[in-house]
């Protein structure tokens, strides 16, 4: 049975074709499941920032399993760390709305740090602070979630690499680590995302619902008593079913990428609604294209950085 597997095990239609594929999928489909969001509402952001973190994860796995060996490569390594910290940064001020940024930062915001530093910070110098809606009581779980993710998301990104690889040079299966370290992270590194993903859910949903009701509360109008009689118009009833969305809701003052003062804006940036639906299906379709073909390009290149 074994003399008989060999030839399986380096075949080279499943080390370039199938385990790729399978590895890949569910960043493909989470991909296109964001581009479809962004035709829907015709809005860029923050449907293609989600994307483009799906792009980057895929990609930096992409090379990482055609030429295992460039994972020691400088560029290889700056690609992973930037695409795990943009992760982390789309968990903290999209996922979860976990900071804020004070609205009176400054002078004063130095003054009232000095004198009470109570949720205004950990640093003089940070604006930003936990956010001030919380369902749950004890700050120190916000801090424990966000550092045990930290850890996590690069655990993660390793794991999209398979153990072994075809050498392209010799034909022969090849270890992508030392087998101890192998032996250890095949054991704890699946168990540890399982873990990951529940403790990032707690924050997600706790965030969702905080969004939820600020919603709710917002969608009543009180509609004027001498034009309508006083009455009350509820808005959004059928709305209860609708999906999670990326970022959304305010409370105070949260972090924008880009400055939203001035004609260029994020919002102006992100609305699709002057474009019709060829225009924008032409531009997901490129965003499309740019995630499989450098998945193309690291298959054609194997072993080449």
């Amino acid at each position: 049975m074994d003399a008989a597997a060999i030839p399986m095990e380096r075949n080279w239609l499943l080390h370039t074709v199938l385990l790729p594929a399978c590895t890949l999928s569910p960043l493909w489909w989470r991909f296109l499941q964001n581009l479809r969001q962004c035709f829907d509402a015709k809005k860029r952001w923050p449907y293609l920032g989600n994307a483009f973190k799906y792009l980057m994860a895929a990609e930096v796995a992409t090379f990482g399993m055609f030429d295992p060996s460039a994972k020691t490569h400088p560029l290889w390594m700056a690609c992973f760390f930037v695409a795990t910290l943009y992760q982390v940064w789309w968990d903290v001020f999209m996922d979860w709305g976990l900071l804020e940024r004070d609205s009176f930062f400054g002078f004063y915001h130095l003054s009232y740090h000095f004198k009470n530093n109570n949720g205004y910070g950990l640093f003089w110098w940070w604006p930003y602070s936990l956010r001030s809606q919380r369902l749950y009581k004890r700050r120190w779980i916000y801090y424990v979630i966000f550092f045990i993710n930290f850890c996590l998301r690069f655990v993660g990104m390793v794991t999209l690499i398979p153990p072994v690889y075809l050498s392209r040079s010799t034909g022969l299966i090849v270890n992508t680590y030392d087998p101890d370290f192998q032996l250890f992270l095949g054991s704890l590194a699946a168990s540890a995302e399982i873990f990951r993903r529940t403790i990032w859910a707690l924050l997600r949903v706790e965030w969702e619902v905080i969004r939820t009701s600020n919603e709710k509360q917002k969608s009543v109008i009180h509609v004027d008593s001498k034009k309508y009689g006083g009455m009350q118009t509820m808005l959004g009833d059928k709305e209860d079913m609708k999906p999670m969305e990326i970022g959304g809701g305010n409370v105070r003052r949260r972090m924008l990428p880009f400055g939203s003062r001035g004609s260029f804006s994020l919002e102006s940036l992100s609305d699709m609604s002057n474009l019709n639906d060829i225009q924008i299906l032409t531009e997901l379709c490129v965003w499309a294209t740019v995630f499989s073909g450098l998945a193309i390009v690291a298959a054609a290149h194997r072993e080449v950085l």
